[in-house]
């Protein structure tokens, strides 16, 4: 597999600029070297800027929410570079990658099926102390995920992916609606390809598709299901909203059938919902607010 060419962030036709010897310091520059941080637009080259653009325009001709999530895949490929992508959409930044049908391109579209299950049950996609730095700075490489006290969240995640060809991972959140976790995931097939050029490519990426977002999703004022619910409980809730008995449940996800039961319990608490059928029914019409529209019948 060819890895995309902006690998560890090195853009082609974009040198990085220079201070001539006796010259005042740019803004950013004299900032950075003061320990300040350098604004994110500042670290990019006029290539990276010109390419964002586009994909922006490109976006803007979007006549549906799933038309806009393959532009954005689009645009990336053609005018930044990066070829292996996955855009998620769910009703909270843990819930994104439990998208039953997510937008791919490249090594992420052909690792589709199989892949896709095993990777939705990684806790480190789903755990929100390991999401943390996507949620709070809308970014986040392989180093970033994880919980600190357990290494082993990240190592299985690591392995995981390695075993498919994936050696480094970039996350880029959407800031969107607060009821909305949008997140666009770039893979590449070497270690450190993404490097902090790509980091500012995708904080400015995340802004500006964050807002066109707007335009495509059904809001909802109130708080979500899923956000009222633990990482395990909407393992849970998913698989009930599925059609799963309580046996299939603790089989899928290797627990016990009093727990199912207790997990369910708490979440009917939790929504305020009154049995299983409802909450499953609740489930159903929030992820759906996210999924395209399926295809017509023949």
């Amino acid at each position: 597999m060819t890895g995309s060419p902006m690998g560890r962030g090195e853009v082609p036709g974009a040198p990085a600029a220079r201070t001539a010897p006796g010259a005042p310091m740019r803004p950013g520059v004299a900032a950075a070297r003061a320990g300040a941080p350098m604004p994110r637009d500042l670290a990019l080259g006029a290539a990276e800027l010109r390419g964002i653009l586009r994909v922006v325009e490109d976006c803007e001709r979007a006549s549906s929410l799933a038309s806009f999530r393959e532009l954005a895949l689009d645009g990336m490929a053609r005018h930044l570079g990066y070829r292996h992508s996955a855009f998620f959409l769910g009703s909270s930044i843990e819930t994104a990658f439990q998208d039953a049908r997510p937008t791919g391109r490249g090594l992420a579209l052909r690792l589709a099926g199989p892949y896709m299950e095993r990777y939705r049950e990684l806790e480190a996609l789903s755990n929100p102390e390991s999401l943390r730095s996507v949620r709070e700075r809308g970014l986040a490489t392989l180093d970033d995920l994880g919980v600190p006290e357990r290494p082993e969240v990240r190592m299985r995640l690591e392995r995981f992916l390695r075993a498919h060809g994936i050696h480094a991972k970039l996350l880029v959140r959407l800031f969107g609606p607060s009821n909305v976790g949008a997140l666009i995931s770039l893979l590449d097939s070497r270690p450190g390809a993404f490097g902090p050029r790509d980091r500012a490519v995708g904080a400015v990426l995340g802004r500006h598709l964050g807002n066109l977002l707007r335009f495509y999703i059904r809001t909802d004022p109130g708080p979500s299901v899923a956000g009222r619910l633990s990482a395990r409980e909407r393992d849970v809730v998913r698989l009930v909203a599925e059609g799963r008995s309580n046996r299939q449940v603790a089989e899928a996800l290797c627990i016990s059938i009093d727990t199912v039961k207790h997990h369910l319990t708490h979440a009917l608490v939790a929504t305020g919902c009154s049995n299983r059928t409802q909450l499953a029914i609740a489930w159903q019409r929030e992820t759906s607010a996210f999924a395209p529209p399926s295809p017509p019948r023949p």
